[in-house]
């Protein structure tokens, strides 16, 4: 794993790999590769000369001579779009603008230990989501899809697909195996037919789900009546989890 920090402020940048030192070794972690820069155009000219991980996880400070924090970042979810983003600053007013390319946690100056701490465990989680690697077998071939590309689960007369970015695939595996697979706080099984990637609703009532992905593709899913507030409660617990 590899962790970049941004800032023009030396101090700031001593203090955050301290803080995340501590968390890696208070959770007996092994400690990533740390990588400092002193302002985003150092960053970039880094990155675009390869040979180094791919970053995983970057601090940037919003306001720097030169690039800021919020182009910076912008430009480092092209070269990896699962990177997760902390944008640290003491201006709140640029949420608006760094929440447009989807950062993961914004953190105010001086930063917090105990909410980085905890912002630092969610960032680890939903890595290790995007990361892992789910086979879906069908009876022609073996694909390999990471977990966070899987939008929903559809069981139709018995045969179950499973929906991707990607395409859609005909598992030969029974829907309780997908249940089992898909065990991780992003995935909800709102009626027997259906298993849902949280991170794709864009809407529901108390009978449907609406789910849509970043490439325009919409799908609903049947929410059973009776387990609409454990999937409500599911679903809020998720998004505090990601904000």
């Amino acid at each position: 794993m590899r962790i970049v920090l941004c800032d023009d402020d030396k101090d700031v940048l001593n203090l955050l790999e301290k803080y995340l030192q501590e968390y890696f070794s208070s959770c007996r972690l092994a400690q990533p590769v740390y990588s400092e820069y002193m302002s985003g155009e150092e960053l970039l000219r880094a990155e675009s000369r390869g040979g180094m991980e791919k970053v995983d996880i970057a601090f940037l400070d919003v306001e720097m001579l030169g690039l800021s924090g919020i182009h910076t970042g912008a430009r480092l979810k092209k070269l990896y779009p699962k990177i997760k983003i902390f944008i640290v600053t003491s201006y709140p007013d640029y949420l608006d603008e760094a929440m447009r390319f989807h950062v993961f946690r914004y953190l105010s100056k001086p930063v917090d230990k105990k909410r980085l701490f905890r912002n630092m465990k969610d960032a680890l989680y939903q890595l290790s989501i995007d990361t892992r690697e789910v086979s879906i077998e069908t009876k022609e071939q073996t694909v390999i899809r990471s977990a966070d590309d899987i939008v929903m689960v559809e069981t139709v007369e018995r045969h179950n697909c499973v929906i991707t970015i990607g395409g859609t695939f005909e598992s030969v595996n029974p829907a309780a195996d997908w249940e089992g697979l898909l065990k991780m706080n992003c995935f909800f099984r709102p009626h027997r037919s259906y298993i849902i990637n949280f991170k794709y609703i864009d809407s529901y009532s108390h009978n449907s789900i609406l789910l849509s992905t970043p490439n325009g593709d919409t799908y609903t899913a049947y929410l059973t009546r009776r387990k609409y507030k454990e999937f409500k409660d599911a679903h809020l617990l998720y998004l505090e989890a990601m904000s």
